[in-house]
């Protein structure tokens, strides 16, 4: 198992073998725990949904989801699982004028958050400027997303899917509020024990 060197939190992220012969037009498909099917259940905002188990799935679920700056059309590659990741480990840099970051805090990183495993770094970005061991960091606006659970519900395989609503604000200082539905799928070799599969942002509702 992947140990993580992200330093914003303590615990760290998911996972997925992800095939190079299909790196550049397939998303990443996970690999995950075998669940027994189960009844839906919906746990928060129901009257079993306040139970510490429950609390502290839901805390694990809001801290990978604040960290998370990979959305939409993002995971339909690992290259852009990878620009969106390097979004979160600015402060890994060596040098905060730096735009390269060390690869295995990137690997690290995908591996727990997403699942992503043995990606092919040499073939992210490779028109951008090289630098041997490192990632570069594509040069780009970015938003800021701060995520409230509005519920959280248990699928028969046993993912779940969060649906959150989320303080958006952009580089441009335009602030929105959206709605969020991301899957969570559990594995044991994630720090999390869970990974990312998809977070899809929904229309705006309302300027901040």
């Amino acid at each position: 198992m992947k140990r993580t060197v992200f330093g914003v939190t303590a615990v760290m992220l998911a996972v997925v073998a992800v095939s190079l012969a299909f790196f550049r037009t397939a998303p990443a498909t996970p690999s995950v725990d075998s669940v027994p099917d189960s009844a839906v259940v919906t746990v928060a905002n129901s009257a079993n949904g306040s139970s510490h188990s429950q609390k502290v799935l839901q805390a694990r679920f809001l801290n990978m989801l604040n960290h998370n700056f990979v959305y939409g059309s993002d995971f339909e590659t690992v290259e852009g699982v990878v620009n969106s990741s390097v979004i979160a480990l600015l402060d890994m840099r060596e040098d905060e004028n730096s735009s390269f970051i060390n690869q295995a805090i990137v690997s690290d990183y995908i591996f727990n958050m997403y699942g992503i495993e043995d990606a092919d770094f040499s073939a992210i970005n490779a028109d951008a400027p090289q630098k041997e061991g490192y990632v570069y960091i594509m040069p780009r606006g970015y938003s800021v997303y701060s995520h409230t659970i509005n519920s959280v519900a248990e699928n028969p395989d046993g993912s779940y899917t969060v649906i959150t609503d989320v303080s958006v604000s952009s580089h441009d200082g335009v602030g929105l509020t959206e709605r969020c539905e991301t899957l969570f799928v559990p594995n044991s070799a994630s720090q999390f024990g869970f990974c990312i599969i998809y977070s899809n942002m929904q229309s705006s509702s309302a300027a901040i």
